[in-house]
């Protein structure tokens, strides 16, 4: 199955990078897991062939699955008993490599910035932001010698995780930061792509004024 379109490129990412595990593949559907998230991935388009193979395939320790095709992954939430959902759209950046302001430094967080960050940012658990710090997945944004911010990038690949502190919201500080992860993620030969959920207008056009392009259809996380 050819997964070279933006709806797919969690799982580009996490098979380029080594880390993806085939499940199950077939002409019209592909399952990978991912071994350092956890996650499931599904590619598929026809609700006769994934519903069957999710059945067939689907484990245990399953507590994160992601499928390209909105429909399908509708089901899927609600046949697996998963708790949560995000409906959104896929961006990628396929451009050139963004320019950098110069009045923005970043820096990679370490374990000492661990508290810091779970203390500000609660959208993933603690040890899942160990997690991303250790894995080198986190950056910090330095206005001066002013810390402003940070962004990191989700343990399957997708850019995140981005936090700008109240006093240095609305200055054009997150864009900023968004172009330092999308530099340091091309620099690694992969294409920058992340997930905006599908009622967030400001993001969205945030998005595109980066460069980013925007998906058609909307695919579905879902967690446990």
């Amino acid at each position: 199955m050819d997964i070279s379109g933006i709806d797919y490129l969690g799982l580009d990412r996490v098979l380029k990078r080594g880390s993806g595990e085939m499940i199950a593949e077939q002409d019209n559907a592909l399952l990978i897991r991912d071994r350092i998230s956890g996650a499931y991935f599904l590619a598929c388009e026809d609700a006769g062939t994934a519903i069957p193979l999710l059945d067939h395939y689907l484990g245990q320790d399953c507590a994160l699955l992601m499928v390209s095709d909105h429909s399908i992954g509708m089901t899927a939430f609600e046949r697996y008993g998963f708790s949560e959902k995000l409906e959104c759209y896929q961006v990628a950046y396929y451009g050139n490599k963004p320019s950098l302001s110069g009045g923005l430094t970043v820096r990679e967080a370490d374990e000492h910035d661990l508290g810091m960050l779970i203390e500000n940012y609660d959208l993933v658990s603690p040890e899942e932001l160990e997690s991303i710090v250790r894995r080198k997945g986190i950056l910090l944004g330095y206005d001066q010698d002013q810390l402003i911010g940070f962004i990191g990038e989700h343990l399957e690949g997708s850019m995140g995780i981005l936090y700008v502190f109240p006093a240095y919201r609305h200055r054009g500080f997150g864009a900023e930061l968004q172009k330092h992860l999308m530099a340091k993620t091309m620099e690694k030969g992969f294409i920058p792509f992340g997930q905006v959920e599908k009622d967030n207008i400001a993001s969205l056009n945030l998005q595109k004024k980066l460069g980013m392009t925007q998906s058609d259809h909307l695919i579905v996380w879902m967690w446990k």
